[in-house]
């Protein structure tokens, strides 16, 4: 390890050396291109021309980056880049390719054991062998035996200086060809309408606290059982759990509970999810999925904690650890736990990445990962932490398939809840490339990634005989979403249009939607407000309301009583 660290930084180390008299200059320099780039950008520019820019040597657009095509690049495919962001996202993306930059196609380096580095997008990875594309395209295979370290990088591959190689008309041009790229309408089905009626008058989205109150990053918020006024509130980067009260004297904020010295955090990485024991008033016991990087792996992780006698705060201590879920990348981890109706404890597990799900976990029931799992924390198998429940549909068929899967085939199930009066569980599973879904799965079901995104097929290698695949309930295209937010089916009473209704989100274009179903099939769907931040959770509050964690920092109150589901 010495000799390989040492090749790396002496590089590093001269460019901080002979580089540090003009970087003030060249960021100057640099700040005052892009600025020029960013403003002959927002100009229309020329499609046609664009596209030649695209396809230039000069540009190098080319080599890590498809159009519609078939070959694995290093870059995302940009075939429907047009609908995934705005004018002035587009511009940034190319500009400042690092500054938004998705985990799936962070940069990795990886030193051998004779001192070489290594840089590129993780493409596949196995115990045997790591597979990585670089900047030029080319994939490279590396032995597991050969890696003598690996790191992921913060710096996206793609060059942050194409100003230096094209001009500012070109430049214009160019984003005039990305921002056409767009999705075709295609192949037409009953749970993807072409349309989606927006409804007469929009719900309101309010903010719960007042600004000085604003959470980091939170993602999860469920009411505390026994407390009419409490809701608890997740912070994912922090790795703190907040008690949110409203009292006699106003609302107050209380730490409830820190578990970063668990814990790992990150841009994505952290505490995840909470979620208490249906007897949590007298066993004082709650859960959560977080992240944990050991020996090199990046696992979730299912946890038991307990509060104290009050139930006011955590207990402290070390968690009761119940499962860990080992994944071959630090992608698509699900991300969800909650105790269904039945009082198991359910637990989202996504495919573990890269993407496209190239060794086909999602379908592969030896694993955790693309799965649904269900687990009964009040009592102990041997050898476990927690007992399989006996109705488990998959618990006596052998080594082979794990029998703690209660349905497989997903790809990020990030949110998921049951109807609270026909016990009907939702699960919003975020797709790949082209669709973002809405599933009800049931006992032993397989909901089809990576066979399936969406409606459409998407790769047969990992396709088996004759196997039934169940369809989404709602799948929508690029032009609506990238990324689902699964929500809960409104049994409230402020808003009798809405009962009966499942209420939904996309974190990115922060669209809310209401649908109705009839044994799985879309019955009626509408779009009904926007969020005012990246919706990363529902929830609902003791009245059966609903609440909506914006990413920023605030929760907010859905309020449908003026609104109409029609």
């Amino acid at each position: 390890m010495q000799r390989a660290t040492r090749q790396f930084l002496i590089p590093l180390i001269a460019i901080f050396i002979l580089g540090g008299a003009v970087t003030a200059q060249d960021d100057d320099v640099e700040k005052q291109k892009k600025s020029e780039y960013q403003a002959a950008a927002l100009k229309a520019g020329d499609l046609s021309k664009g596209k030649l820019v695209f396809q230039s040597e000069k540009a190098a657009c080319k080599k890590c980056h498809e159009v519609g095509g078939k070959n694995k690049l290093a870059g995302p495919d940009l075939a429907v880049i047009g609908d995934k962001y705005t004018r002035d996202q587009l511009i940034q993306q190319v500009l400042e390719p690092s500054a938004r930059l998705h985990p799936d196609y962070a940069s990795q380096i990886v030193i051998t054991t004779d001192g070489l580095t290594i840089t590129g997008v993780l493409r596949q990875q196995s115990d045997k062998e790591l597979q990585l594309i670089d900047a030029e395209g080319k994939l490279v295979k590396i032995a597991s035996d050969d890696v003598e370290d690996r790191k992921r990088s913060s710096t996206s591959l793609m060059p942050s200086d194409i100003y230096k190689n094209i001009t500012a008309d070109q430049f214009s041009d160019l984003v005039e060809y990305l921002a056409s790229l767009k999705q075709a309408e295609g192949d037409a089905y009953p749970g993807m309408p072409s349309e989606i009626k927006v409804v007469a008058k929009p719900a309101k989205v309010v903010p719960l606290h007042p600004e000085s109150m604003r959470f980091d990053h939170p993602v999860c918020v469920i009411a505390k059982p026994g407390s009419g006024n409490t809701l608890m509130v997740v912070e994912q980067q922090t790795r703190k759990i907040y008690a949110l009260t409203e009292g006699k004297d106003g609302l107050t904020k209380e730490l409830f509970a820190d578990i970063s010295h668990e814990a790992i955090t990150g841009q994505f990485e952290g505490v995840l999810c909470l979620a208490f024991h249906p007897d949590f008033l007298k066993n004082r016991k709650y859960y959560l999925n977080y992240h944990v990087e050991e020996n090199d792996v990046f696992s979730p992780v299912i946890v038991e904690r307990t509060a104290t006698e009050d139930l006011t705060k955590d207990k402290g201590g070390a968690s009761r650890r119940l499962l860990q879920i080992p994944q071959p990348t630090v992608m698509h981890w699900g991300g969800m736990l909650a105790f269904g109706p039945d009082g198991y404890l359910y637990i989202g597990a996504g495919d573990g990445g890269p993407q496209e799900d190239p060794l086909g976990n999602g379908q592969n029931m030896s694993l955790f990962l693309g799965k649904i799992l269900r687990i009964d924390v009040n009592k102990k198998d041997a050898g476990k932490e927690y007992a399989v429940p006996e109705s488990n549909p998959f618990k006596d068929v052998g080594p082979a398939v794990k029998p703690e899967i209660w349905a497989y085939g997903f790809r990020m199930p990030w949110r998921f809840s049951w109807d609270s009066k026909t016990d009907e569980m939702y699960v919003g599973d975020i797709g790949q490339n082209l669709f973002e879904e809405v599933n009800m799965p049931r006992i032993g079901e397989n909901h089809g990634w990576n066979v399936y995104e969406g409606f459409e097929r998407f790769s047969d290698q990992y396709k088996r005989g004759e196997e039934k695949f169940t369809p989404p309930v709602v799948s929508y295209r690029r032009k609506r979403g990238v990324s689902v937010t699964g929500g809960y089916v409104y049994r409230g009473t402020r808003s009798p249009s809405y009962v009966g209704a499942y209420i939904f989100s996309d974190f990115e274009s922060k669209t809310i939607w209401a649908m109705t179903q009839e044994d799985r099939k879309l019955t009626k769907i509408r779009e009904i407000g926007k969020v005012p931040e990246k919706p990363a959770s529902f929830g609902i509050d003791a009245e059966g309301e609903l609440l909506i964690v914006g990413y920023e920092g605030t929760i907010f109150r859905l309020e449908l009583d003026e609104s109409v589901f029609e």
